[in-house]
């Protein structure tokens, strides 16, 4: 889970989408293909040819093939200005304020990020599930934006005109509690940095929360986040382990770090590009007078960012209000959250040579790093998988591959999430495989770290007793740093290190 960092040009174009009801969309790119991020020349990025003459959107006389304003604004409204007008998460690397924000140079790159899937972010393939808020454009807009661009994207109205979102699709929660952290910058002598902090709604009563969100201050740095509900007679070991470490908040590897009583439970997997959630409006999680949060950010930190400010990462929290609670007879349906994970074993391909290319000494290093964490990563997936490491030792040719089928919890599908580092290739959830009822619940072919998002199925899927799960994980060594110690990748918290990592949130049935 790493914090969005170089994405700069190919963050340019549209990260909101289309509904539910739009046409068949294209694939994006699948981890097979070649995808090619160059700009398009103007006979090539579809079947409409290119104008001859220059067509001057200042002359009456004269109207291109595809006019701006009927034709390109309205997909630019529809899909994009959301997220790249005012403060929305795109705006910082493509502005689309006005109409003279994507003319020329920037038009060609949107198109580009356009052609090849990147945007709008959707990484997810068709498959037998589909979704809510599914982001990708239909294929004619997708023609009617490279025909204008070919044509030389002229513009047809005043490059003052502004452009204005007709709809918004990221998820934005009612924000009725704010809580910010308190300023912490760790050090680049601990590159993997997992800090946890007390996030204190200050509840009299009893509540239930619909929504919630992590919003990253530093995102460069914030690799990922976990967020828990603690009771409140967990909040005693908490301040203990607060006080207990003289940094702000306390380290905690691993989960929440608190031991002693009280209950603490996993609500949040967060990691770049995903959204806030916000459950179904009869649904919510239980607080009573005194529960608080726990939120785990891992830090990720390289010298490059020594200088920068502390992060003051946000939590925001959506409480429902009487009206809702009286309409579902006085209590909110509970969440479920439930994690599935599959061993992480990549071993190093034939052409990379180094001692910790040996998985024994890659263990030790990886202990001396994150403590039991490392033994249990190395052989407790593996045990509860049924595999052992010499299932994966012919995997030496810098891609890959690890499976594992596991019991589900049981209950309605609220949201489906899949997770893996830099150097995953591929993720996939397949629901009962080899069975009548198998259905590929998530397939993401070519993971991107930079987009992990929920998926919400549109249909009831429900899971019973003897439901089981397959994980699929693929990962591509190339993809690793070029400048990294050759090594046998395990399964641990660190940025360099990976996961084969699922969740299902699930309702009662």
């Amino acid at each position: 889970m790493h914090a969005a960092v170089g994405a700069a040009i190919l963050f340019v174009a549209c990260s909101s989408g289309s509904d539910d009801t739009a046409s068949e969309p294209v694939p994006p790119a699948t981890s097979e293909e070649s995808v090619d991020t160059s700009v398009p020349d103007a006979t090539s990025t579809t079947g409409v040819p290119a104008s001859s003459d220059s067509i001057e959107a200042d002359d009456p006389a004269v109207s291109p093939a595809i006019s701006f304003a009927s034709d390109v604004q309205p997909i630019l409204e529809d899909n994009c200005a959301s997220c790249h007008t005012a403060d929305g998460p795109g705006t910082a690397h493509l502005a689309m304020e006005t109409a003279g924000d994507v003319d020329g140079f920037d038009a060609e790159y949107i198109d580009a990020v356009i052609d090849v899937g990147y945007m709008p972010p959707w990484p997810a393939a068709d498959g037998d599930v589909a979704f809510h808020d599914d982001r990708r454009l239909d294929p004619a807009d997708i023609a009617t934006v490279a025909a204008w661009v070919a044509d030389g994207s002229p513009l047809d109205v005043d490059p003052t005109t502004p452009i204005e979102p007709t709809r918004t699709t990221r998820t934005v929660i009612d924000r009725d509690i704010v809580l910010q952290a308190e300023p912490y910058k760790g050090d680049t002598t601990d590159p993997d940095d997992y800090r946890c902090q007390i996030y204190d709604p200050g509840l009299t009563e009893q509540s239930w929360v619909q929504g919630y969100g992590i919003e990253a201050d530093v995102a460069e740095v914030v690799h990922h986040a976990l967020l828990f509900r603690a009771s409140a007679d967990a909040r005693e070991s908490a301040e203990a382990s607060d006080a207990a470490d003289p940094a702000v908040g306390w380290s905690c590897t691993g989960l929440a770090g608190i031991g002693g009583r009280g209950a603490v439970n996993q609500i949040l997997s967060w990691a770049p590009g995903q959204d806030p959630t916000q459950l179904p409006a009869d649904t919510g999680i239980e607080m009573q007078p005194g529960d608080f949060f726990v939120m785990q950010i891992h830090y990720h930190y390289e010298p490059v960012f020594a200088d920068l400010a502390p992060d003051l990462s946000t939590l925001v929290v959506d409480m429902a209000d009487q009206a809702a609670i009286d309409a579902a007879g006085g209590a909110l349906d509970p969440i479920d959250l439930r994690i599935y994970l599959g061993p992480a074993e990549i071993p190093c391909s034939t052409e990379e040579v180094g001692p910790l290319c040996d998985r024994d000494a890659s263990v030790t290093e990886l202990q001396s790093r994150s403590g039991t964490l490392g033994a249990f990563a190395a052989d407790g997936l593996n045990a509860a998988c049924g595999t052992t490491p010499a299932d994966y030792a012919h995997m030496t040719t810098g891609i890959a591959s690890s499976t594992c089928t596991l019991p589900t919890q049981t209950g309605r599908i609220v949201s489906i999430w899949g997770h893996q580092h830099e150097l995953g290739k591929s993720v996939k959830m397949t629901l009962n495989p080899g069975t009548p009822g198998e259905r590929v619940l998530l397939d993401i072919p070519n993971w991107d770290f930079d987009w992990q998002l929920d998926y919400r199925p549109i249909e009831d899927i429900v899971l019973v007793p003897g439901d089981r799960v397959q994980i699929d994980c693929v990962w591509d060594r190339s993809r690793m740093d070029e400048d990294a110690e050759p090594r046998y990748v395990l399964w641990a918290e660190g940025t360099d290190d990976e996961m084969c990592y699922f969740q299902i949130v699930t309702r009662p049935a």
